[in-house]
This record gives C-alpha cells, structure tokens and sequence, in this order.
C-alpha cells in the first residue's frame, strides 16, 4: 500500500473496535482518512453533520441496531452519487447479490487479506467519474437526448434534465450511445460494473427499472429503455 488514491473524505461503518482502527490505519496509508461510526444512527447522524459529502462509504452489515445494507439502500434512494462497498461476514451468492441490488458497488466478505481491500478500493475509484466540472460538458445524443458526464445527469427528449447515480447514468450513457443496437448482459456488467468475471445477478435489471422510472412515461410499457430476452437490452430515442 504505497500510492494514494483520490478520495478525500470517507466513513467507515464498522462495530468491531479493533477491526475499524485496523481498517482506519490500512485506508490512511492508501491516502483515505476514513471517520468512523459504530452503529448506524451514528452513522446517519456523521452524514448528516458533515460539512463536505462523503465520497465513499465501507459499511459493515451485522450492527447493533440493524443492516448496514439497509443504510446502503437509504442513501441511494437519497441521492448519494458515491462509492459503497460493503464489509461483512455474510459471504453467501446471494447475499452479494443483494448488497449489489440494493446499491453497493462491491462486495467483500470477511475475513479478507488487506491486499484485497486496498485492491478492491484501487478499482473502486478507478470506475469513479472525473469530479464535476464547473460549466456542463453536455454532448448531444440521439434525438433530443443530452448526456452530461460531468454532472452525472441526462436530458431527455421532454427537456427534463435528471441527475443520477454514477452507476446509473454509466448504464445510461452506454445504452444511449450505442442506440439502436443490442447490448448483451455480459458486456453492461463489464463495462458498467467492471466485473471481469460475470455473476449471475439480476443487477442490469435492477438498475434498467431505476431508469425506467426517470425517462419513462410508463415505466411497465418502456419505449426507450427495452430488455431483449435472450439477447440483451437496447435503447430506442
């Protein structure tokens, strides 16, 4: 753990004493200064209080007063735009799939060697978007349809223009750009998600139903946002 990487502010939500001064310790020397809360309020309350947005958080699961994967999904339904990555002693398929589902970016399972945390954080913010810019950089896409990666929003042929998640408006912006074609499952998850070796998850579809729900008119009969079975998705402008 030499270099640093480009996160600034961070929480950690873990109970175990011993375990969040270790996982504090191994963070600070990849460069993250990580504040640490031991229960969910508490962890709620820091996010509420803190005078810049966190950029990352490392939430356990099994906590005094409930599911860190709770607080995951909480966040996300509020907003947060940044990187989550669960830390956790349930290491069940299923379970990472649902902390996937339910917003996490990553997944790492307990008892984990620190060469793997700091390689999971590493690719982490490797998939980052660049920090917003102060003026949009919007790009013209098919038929009314404006992409602004800098700040994580869309603009749909209603002149509406909505602000995502970075996984969300990823997902988007591949769809988007290679309108009219089918984009198999296999290639979203490695190019949105960065998985080299593919799950088998319902993650793609859990993050087209969120999308759906922003772009849609009615998000049951999508007209732009559309899974091909067998073969994949596509988007029609």
């Amino acid at each position: 753990m030499s270099t640093s990487v480009a996160c600034s502010n961070a929480l950690l939500l873990e109970d175990e004493r011993d375990l969040a001064i270790a996982l504090q310790i191994a963070l600070r020397k990849i460069g993250i200064d990580a504040k640490q809360a031991s229960t969910i309020a508490q962890a709620r309350e820091m996010i509420k209080n803190s005078s810049a947005p966190f950029e990352f958080l490392l939430l356990d699961r099994n906590l005094p007063d409930g599911d860190g994967l709770d607080l995951c999904a909480e966040m996300r339904a509020q907003g947060f735009s940044g990187r989550i990555l669960m830390l956790t002693a349930i290491g069940d398929t299923s379970d990472r799939v649902l902390g996937l589902n339910q917003g996490a970016d990553d997944y790492l399972a307990k008892p984990f060697s620190w060469e793997e945390l700091d390689a999971r954080i590493r690719a982490l913010v490797r998939r980052s978007p660049a920090p917003a810019a102060p003026a949009s950089t919007s790009n013209s896409a098919p038929n009314g349809w404006n992409l602004d990666e800098a700040r994580l929003r869309i603009q749909g042929p209603r002149g509406t223009w909505v602000t995502l998640t970075p996984l969300e408006y990823k997902l988007a912006a591949c769809l988007i750009e290679s309108s009219g074609t089918i984009v198999s499952r296999e290639r979203l998850l490695k190019e949105v998600w960065g998985f080299t070796l593919l799950p088998r998850t319902r993650t793609v579809d859990h993050f087209l139903g969120r999308l759906r729900k922003h772009f849609e008119e009615n998000a049951e009969t999508p007209k732009h946002f559309i899974t091909v079975r067998g073969a994949g998705y596509r988007f029609e402008p």
